[in-house]
């Protein structure tokens, strides 16, 4: 697989970037997901000042089409925006998916459910050349999703249900899909949507090095591996917004160093740090605020199928039984719950926690017995990839995994690979025995089933290929009625659970993430993109 394609896909860096930053004073309070973004006492928003983050890595290009890298796409949410985006702020939960207006400011839908039509505010692009703040029509929006569409990967597959994209006017985009297709709206939404000038996708300028678009920020100058430069869009559609006049985005690899520059104030804002860290950091800032929330991913202990015997159904069952989720959660970051084929952070369209932990149970002597017959008695010799570009806990994840292998028979060596020969090479062309990854931020039931699990879904890296399960898969996305559409996808996750035990889902856990205590209005969602810093003020 090209680099260009590589899928950021699953990562404690996404904690790292989307989850920095919250909702600050020098008191919060929880609400009813347990996530702390309320501010307390806040005066009026002041606009001024620069809002300096600091990332481990940057992107190998900008361009959103090309690259479905979180770092491409956090970067992205700052310049661009999308048709319909997910609704942020104070009294909006980290993981509510709730569609609202962006690029359109209305949308409709026809009676048999194929036909949206998207009526366009009035908004207009960044006064760059060659596109020199002209307004945004229909047919940027089409030109942009003819390019996803004709480009292969996950992105395209998110369209696979578009038949036709017309221009009914020139503020006027009109979608016809070969059947009614329940995830359409929320794909609209997906963090991968950026609506980009016709000229960028006319390659009129290098999408890979500039971008320009109609979103909060204007991108000034992106040093490579350096640092990113944004300034305040002065022609934004939200009217006295953003409040912020700069947004840095700089790249300090050492977690060492990126949290003394919080320390001393040369940051506003760092990636989620371990308990350990926090707790340090705390004694001395005590001032910090920290913001938890559910991790809008899972660590996935992955198999290649068509490798012996992981081909074996009863091994797959012994591995999964042989993982002690609770305990390795808890020393690792500090708690969180076992995760399932959809991730508990889209909330009721995952298992209940208890069947989540009862079809997943700790049990090392029934996976002894599972081994056994499987003809394993002695267990078996094998290798587990993991890369070191998500930072110190996910190695420690596969470390903990490598040790309960262990103790059923099975000894894991660990191979940490280089980060983008990890996610450009080894992962998507399945060139492993076993390994351990974060998964991308999947806000579709959808995305998180029929991507992975489908024979060809775009992100099968596993060689799955069954055909009952394809069936299913393709079934649910049909069935419109939420309610009936929900219980579907339940059983498609006890299938799973019972029948396929692959990518093998570890733990959920809860993200701790300290900002400066200034820091007010800022309300993240789980999704990529820095757009909600548009309603970020410094209150210094």
């Amino acid at each position: 697989m090209d680099k260009k394609w590589k899928s950021i896909c699953h990562i404690l860096i996404l904690g790292i970037v989307v989850l920095v930053i919250g909702a600050c004073s020098s008191e919060t309070k929880n609400n009813e997901s347990g996530q702390k973004n309320t501010t307390e006492g806040s005066s009026e928003p002041k606009s001024g000042g620069t809002y300096t983050i600091l990332s481990p890595a940057d992107p190998d290009m900008l361009d959103p089409h090309r690259q479905s890298s979180i770092y491409t796409h956090q970067l992205a949410g700052l310049v661009y925006n999308k048709l319909v985006s997910y609704e942020t702020g104070p009294n909006v939960d980290y993981t509510d998916y709730n569609v609202v207006p962006d690029l359109a400011e209305r949308w409709e839908v026809s009676e048999d459910g194929k036909v949206y039509t998207f009526y366009l505010r009035e908004a207009y692009w960044h006064d760059k050349e060659p596109v020199n703040g002209r307004q945004v029509t229909a047919d940027d929006v089409i030109a942009t999703m003819e390019t996803i569409i004709n480009l292969p990967g996950h992105q395209a597959s998110l369209l696979s249900e578009v038949e036709s994209i017309t221009a009914k006017d020139p503020q006027t985009v009109v979608f016809t899909l070969k059947q009614p297709f329940a995830p359409f709206l929320n794909f609209m939404a997906n963090h991968f949507m950026w609506i980009l000038p016709k000229e960028g996708v006319e390659g009129k300028y290098d999408l890979a090095t500039d971008a320009i678009g109609t979103g909060p920020f204007v991108l000034e100058k992106w040093e490579d591996n350096v640092q990113a430069t944004f300034k305040k869009n002065p022609t934004y559609y939200e009217e006295g917004k953003p409040y912020l006049d700069e947004v840095i985005f700089k790249v300090v690899p050492d977690q060492g160093s990126r949290i003394a520059a919080f320390r001393t104030g040369q940051a506003d804002t760092i990636g989620s740090l371990s308990p350990e860290e926090l707790d340090q950091l705390i004694k001395t800032n005590p001032d910090v605020t920290v913001f938890e929330a559910l991790f809008a991913t899972q660590e996935q202990l992955y198999l290649n199928m068509e490798k012996e015997p992981f081909n074996d159904l009863k091994v797959r069952k012994a591995i999964s039984m042989a993982i002690d989720r609770q305990s390795m959660v808890k020393a690792i970051y500090g708690g969180g719950e076992t995760s399932g084929p959809v991730n508990p952070s889209l909330g009721d369209w995952s298992l209940p926690l208890e069947e989540r932990e009862k079809l997943q149970p700790y049990n090392p002597e029934e996976a002894k017995k599972l081994l056994e017959e499987a003809g394993y008695p002695d267990g078996f010799d094998t290798t587990l990839m993991v890369t070191n570009g998500y930072g110190e806990q996910l190695v420690r994840v596969a470390q903990w995994i490598a040790e309960d292998l262990r103790n059923i028979g099975i000894n894991a060596e660990i191979e940490v690979v280089e980060y983008a020969t990890y996610f450009s090479e080894r992962w998507p062309n399945v060139d492993y025995d076993m390994g351990v990854g974060y998964q991308t931020y999947f806000q579709e039931p959808d995305e998180w089933l029929r991507t992975q699990l489908h024979t060809n879904g775009a992100r099968n890296w596993y060689n799955i290929s069954d055909p009952e399960l394809d069936k299913m898969l393709d079934e649910q996305r049909l069935i419109l009625d939420v309610d009936q559409r929900r219980e579907y996808v339940h059983d498609i996750q006890r299938y799973v659970l019972e029948n396929l035990v692959n990518p093998i889902a570890i733990s959920t856990y809860y993200t701790k993430t300290p900002r400066q205590p200034y820091i007010r209005d800022s309300y993240p969602h789980a999704s990529y993109g820095y757009g909600y810093l548009k309603d970020v003020w410094l209150d210094k």
